[in-house]
């Protein structure tokens, strides 16, 4: 979509800064009153979208959301729209030397791949975290440029008090919107910034200028690719039999160009796909033949029908030939057969967690996002607390749910043992290999996910090589010279203080930043109590539906002993004492006195020692570590926003900077 500058002239009116200002304290003390202030309705609809989001607007940088390797993968995701708009880098890279501003580059959601122009702009922006990796969609960095021009899909200029952030105050940024030519669907965004000092309305009409100049350049290349796949595909259809039905798409999705029948042998087969319109199939790459393969066309498309465009030995699109005849319609490949009744029967991979407290729904929903994305995910949480069963949730709602799920605990291990269990060895290659070599975890899990356990238990010795892994997509086998291609999704686990680790020397604080991407924290089960008598009873029933007993039930006074306890092993000690009770006891009905030795009501498991609700004193110092990891976590989770952090903890923002004092605690923004 070419942008216009009629368009751009609409963000052109402002306010003065100090009653901007104003309007901001304003708008925050009445808790998003937005009507009559002296702000644009821009700048008001996009506050009122940053408070909903829960956005905290006392931040001071925008957050990291990808390094180093994960930075690597989303440049190549991106190749073409950094190829096109490599021109534009090295014009503004000039041109905006000496002018105290910057021009920086994101994907369609908000991350930043590049930034160029004045050296000391450029040094001055790290202060706020423009830097490559950071993200800047309003969910997470509030009103700004890039991310109103995103929601607006409008080219947006952000002046000084307008900013949602505090931290971002200073400064003045443009951004124009970069869409697909083919149907217009946003990929990335331009933005020009500066502190305030060098506002200037006519950025809008350079940074509309340089966005329609890169949208060009797609246009042109997207069309130089078409070509080529045409020139590769075979396929004349013009000139193609009538009856034939081949299409040709693009490895975006995009559909190339079709026969004449093409629809009309859709329709006859019974497949609503219409070719009419600009949709995409959304592409996955299987097998080391790099066959495209379209997963969400899964019920309606076999492989049987596909044929990958190749150019110089690279895919670069895929033909499909469609049957004449409904008999020769019928799917014959078994993985694909599979994949369909997966589709079916995993509808819902979350379905099977139990508990309807606000931090399990909240944890479900963080996770059910994090499974249709390829960052790594760092599930954080006490032993028994679930870890696993999210881990696999993930897996099975993700691309990689054909794949397998390989999983490590990384504490069960001495270092070399570890080290030949995560990349394998070569025969030989130590006393003790296995005859014919081993395939470690890593390589078990390509194509699929790989979930280490207690990553934190990893040693520190083995840490830089498995950053290297991920950054590099392959595995040398201990021993071995030549290198494994890997394509895997990570999900990591740990019951421990990673960032206390890092701060110790223990843990490297390269991987823990890459593996912190995305992270999920579970709340032990103390803290939601109110999921107890639901896991009860499914567990009860789970008992009775694999196992020749008596039907049982719950009593509602031994409910309310199972809610009075602090249970430190958590789910994993729940479940062991309901399958204790339901094995051991006669009764139809189970009550207190059922309850296993050490469990009834102000007993410990050590006998003649009270249990840790009976301990005013005692306990304090582990109720104290429990709160310390409880913040912690939450602090992670939400990447530093200490709004949100407290709203999950259920208590005010004040109350949590005073505990993060207490328990030394900084925040990673």
């Amino acid at each position: 979509m070419s942008q216009s500058l009629k368009e751009a002239d609409i963000n052109t009116h402002f306010y003065s800064q100090k009653d901007v200002d104003q309007a901001w304290d304003s708008f925050l003390c009445s808790g998003g009153a937005s009507k009559n202030l002296p702000v644009r309705d821009m700048i008001a609809s996009s506050w009122e979208r940053c408070l909903s989001q829960g956005v905290n607007p006392e931040q001071t940088a925008a957050p990291l959301l990808a390094t180093e390797g994960t930075l690597h993968i989303l440049r190549q995701n991106n190749t073409d729209l950094m190829k096109c708009a490599r021109p534009v880098l090295a014009q503004a890279r000039v041109f905006l030397r000496d002018l105290d501003t910057i021009l920086i580059l994101t994907d369609y959601n908000g991350v930043n791949l590049d930034v160029v122009g004045d050296p000391k702009c450029v040094e001055d922006a790290v202060g706020i975290g423009m830097v490559p990796g950071s993200g800047w969609k309003e969910t997470v960095s509030g009103s700004n440029a890039v991310g109103t021009a995103m929601a607006t899909g409008m080219p947006t200029q952000v002046h000084g008090e307008e900013h949602f952030i505090q931290g971002f105050k200073p400064w003045t940024c443009t951004a124009g919107i970069i869409s697909d030519p083919y149907d217009n669907q946003l990929i990335g965004v331009i933005d020009v910034s500066g502190l305030s000092a060098t506002f200037d309305k006519f950025h809008v009409p350079l940074v509309v200028s340089w966005a329609n100049q890169i949208q060009l350049s797609l246009a042109k290349n997207t069309s130089e690719q078409w070509n080529l796949i045409r020139e590769n595909s075979q396929c004349d259809f013009k000139n193609s039999h009538r009856n034939a039905g081949r299409m040709l798409f693009d490895t975006q999705g995009r559909l190339v160009d079709h026969s004449q029948n093409a629809c009309s042998i859709l329709n006859s087969l019974g497949i609503g796909y219409d070719l009419s319109m600009k949709s995409r199939l959304s592409l996955e790459r299987f097998g080391g033949d790099e066959i495209v393969y379209p997963h969400d066309a899964g019920l309606w498309l076999s492989s049987d029908w596909i044929e990958p465009v190749k150019d110089k030995n690279e895919v670069i699109g895929f033909k499909i030939e469609l049957p004449t005849n409904k008999r020769s319609s019928q799917r014959t490949n078994p993985s694909s057969a599979i994949a369909a009744v997966k589709i079916n029967s995993q509808a819902d991979p979350f379905g099977k967690i139990s508990g309807q407290s606000a931090s399990v729904r909240a944890s479900i929903e963080k996770a059910s996002k994090a499974a249709t994305t390829p960052l790594p995910v760092l599930i954080l949480g006490d032993t028994g607390v679930g870890k696993e069963m999210f881990a696999r949730a993930i897996h099975e709602a993700s691309n990689f749910a054909n794949g397998p799920f390989i999983d490590l605990n990384c504490g069960a291990f001495t270092k070399d043992i570890l080290s030949s269990e995560l990349f394998g060895h070569v025969e030989g290659a130590f006393t003790g290999a296995k005859r014919g070599g081993m395939m470690g975890k890593i390589e078990a899990a390509n194509g699929g996910t790989l979930f280490l356990d207690e990553i934190g238990e990893m040693p520190l010795e083995i840490q830089p090589v498995f950053l290297r892994v991920l950054q590099e997509r392959k595995i040398h086998r201990v021993g071995a010279i030549a290198p494994i291609p890997v394509n895997f999704r990570l999900i990591a686990a740990t019951n421990s203080y990673l960032k206390r680790e890092v701060s110790e020397g223990r843990f490297r604080k390269d991987l823990f930043f890459r593996l912190s991407t995305v992270a999920i924290a579970l709340d032990p089960l103390s803290r939601r109590k109110e999921d107890i008598e639901e896991i009860a009873h499914l567990v009860l029933k789970e008992i009775q539906n694999s196992q020749e007993i008596v039907p049982k039930r719950i009593s509602a006074s031994l409910i309310t002993s199972l809610k009075n306890r602090e249970w430190p092993g958590n789910i994993r000690e729940l479940v062991n004492v309901i399958e204790c009770m339901c094995y051991m006891s006669s009764n139809e009905t189970l009550t207190i006195e059922d309850l296993p030795a050490g469990y009834q009501p102000g007993e410990s498991l050590i006998s003649g020692v009270p249990s840790e609700q009976n301990q005013p004193s005692e306990s304090l110092s582990n109720l104290d570590i429990a709160e310390q990891q409880a913040i912690e976590n939450a602090i992670i989770e939400f990447g530093g926003n200490i709004t949100q952090a407290a709203k999950n903890l259920g208590i005010a923002k004040g109350t949590l900077y005073r505990k993060m004092k207490k328990y030394k605690l900084e925040n990673p923004r």
